[in-house]
């Protein structure tokens, strides 16, 4: 295994989210899927993941999750020798990435997810870690394209910023090259309020990209050299062919889609398996 990322994974929590009074402990990571907390899914995807090498786990009140005795319990079987730690984060997901990398002093890159992300797959994780790698950006953000996403959830309710005629939904999949983790999470913070609301956040990169989009010629490269002046750094985007890797579990009605693709890879785990044993 080649472990070039330190994986941040963030699991807080926002006031009254749905989800969290729903789970228990009134924690979104440790809603339960399929019999197992949310959380466990995302870290066997990194631990499974080729490019991946020490795990950060953060969150508010990170000794709630860290204290869960089952969750405990899951991740010494998971790491299997591999440095999984718990860090109090910050007020938001991009303040909370800026105090672990101020903290912490990484030396590599940054692998940045979420605990509400358990549909992202070891494969696709691993093809969004090459990408970066193979490029010489110093920020990388994964992508899913709409057309993918409709044909797999036609029904399903996501936010896209669509660029000269194509739509695209985040994958919450981030990375940052050495020495650009401050800058790209400080940026970070000033737009991600506006995460959800695509008009907004292409005018906070100037009105003349807002003007190109409303005109439909704003595309995705031209989308990334707007964000890459203002923030002062190169920014990539890595457009994955899976849209599992964008359908995180981020309101009740995403958690019966999410529970179905999870049941079928236990089914067609279990028939490989039956497969590969002898008669």
């Amino acid at each position: 295994m080649s472990a070039s990322f330190t994986a941040i994974l963030l699991a807080g929590d926002r006031p009254a989210d749905a989800l969290a009074r729903i789970s228990p402990g009134q924690r979104k990571a440790l809603l339960v899927l399929e019999g197992r907390p949310m959380i466990l899914y995302v870290l066997d995807t990194l631990l499974a993941a080729r490019h991946v090498g020490d795990i950060v786990v953060v969150a508010n009140r990170i000794g709630e999750i860290e204290a869960n005795t089952e969750l405990q319990a899951l991740v010494g079987k998971l790491a299997q020798g591999r440095r999984i730690t718990f860090r109090e984060g910050a007020g938001s997901p991009a303040t909370s990435v800026l105090k672990i990398i101020d903290e912490s002093h990484f030396e590599g890159a940054i692998l940045v997810t979420t605990a509400d992300n358990p549909l992202l797959s070891p494969a696709t994780l691993d093809v969004f870690c090459a990408a970066v790698l193979k490029d010489a950006a110093e920020a990388a953000v994964g992508l899913a394209r709409e057309r993918d996403i409709r044909a797999a959830f036609p029904h399903a309710k996501r936010t896209f910023i669509r660029l000269k005629g194509e739509g695209y939904s985040g994958c919450n999949l981030f990375a940052l090259t050495p020495g650009a983790g401050s800058k790209a999470a400080r940026a970070w913070s000033e737009v991600e309020g506006r995460r959800k609301k695509p008009w907004q956040l292409i005018l906070h990169f100037g009105v003349w990209t807002l003007l190109r989009a409303l005109c439909g010629r704003l595309d995705l490269d031209g989308a990334l050299r707007a964000v890459s002046r203002s923030m002062g750094l190169s920014v990539k985007a890595v457009v994955l062919d899976d849209p599992l890797a964008a359908m995180d579990v981020d309101r009740e009605d995403h958690i019966a889609p999410a529970t179905r693709v999870l049941a079928n890879r236990v089914l067609a785990a279990r028939d490989g398996r039956a497969a590969a044993a002898p008669p």
